[in-house]
């Protein structure tokens, strides 16, 4: 009888040991699956699989951390070309459309008490100004700032870049017609700034671009980047040679 109480002791401590081992393993996975989702939540490098075609991602938005590539988006410039337009240059003269036919030209958006990029975009026109010496290119900057540069105030920013008045033009005039040729003819940006601190009153493009002889955009070259004005030379000199 002893015998036999110690035999099934024995198998039930067996069985005791093979269900708790089983027991440890299980809660083992279940701590392992749920730090490896925890470091996939809170890890940056995690991977994030992409569904190719609409960008969406195996995980919900509001946790992607998923950044968007940049798209270039295609410009179409106005058939028509640039309006008609009549403005008031440093001199304090009429510049308009039909004055600068004939000839290539391009443009520029600045304001002349800018602490931001203006100085730099002046400084890329200045460049164009001596690589094409001869006349046959204009350069016109249009301000977006014109009710503080008057043809007195762009006199005195174009005589410190040195700007030869005969084929630069520093223009000014009404704020809509400005602001109406830089959004709908050259397709950029102009806005005043939110938060108008000085040197900061306008929010604009530092793109310039080219315009051929019949008055129509065919091109846009951020300024600041020293391959995009290699880009514009390019475009201009096939304009030229033609």
């Amino acid at each position: 009888m002893n015998e036999q109480t110690e035999k099934s002791r024995g198998s039930l401590f067996v069985v005791g040991f093979v269900l708790w081992g089983a027991v440890f393993v299980a809660l083992f996975f279940m701590w392992k699956q749920r730090n490896t989702e925890l470091a996939a939540k809170t890890d940056p490098d995690a991977e994030l699989v992409m569904i190719e075609g609409n960008g969406s991602s195996d995980v919900p938005d509001s946790e992607s951390t998923a950044v968007p590539e940049p798209v270039e988006i295609a410009i179409t410039w106005p058939e028509e070309g640039v309006r008609d337009f009549a403005l008031t240059d440093s001199r304090n003269e009429a510049l308009s459309k039909n004055d600068l036919l004939g000839k290539p030209w391009i443009a520029s958006f600045i304001f002349t008490r800018c602490a931001g990029p203006c100085p730099r975009v002046a400084a890329a026109f200045k460049q164009l100004q001596k690589r094409y010496p001869e006349p046959n290119v204009n350069l016109v900057t249009f301000t977006v700032d014109p009710d503080y540069d008057t043809p007195e105030v762009l006199t005195k920013f174009a005589s410190f870049w040195e700007a030869d008045l005969d084929r630069w033009f520093f223009l000014t005039g009404e704020k809509d017609t400005i602001y109406n040729m830089v959004h709908k003819d050259f397709l950029m940006p102009v806005a005043p700034s939110p938060d108008p601190t000085p040197g900061w009153e306008i929010i604009h493009t530092t793109n310039i671009c080219l315009v051929d002889a019949t008055g129509k955009v065919i091109g846009k070259y951020n300024s600041l980047k020293e391959d995009e004005i290699v880009l514009l030379r390019r475009d201009l000199d096939a304009l030229l040679d033609n």
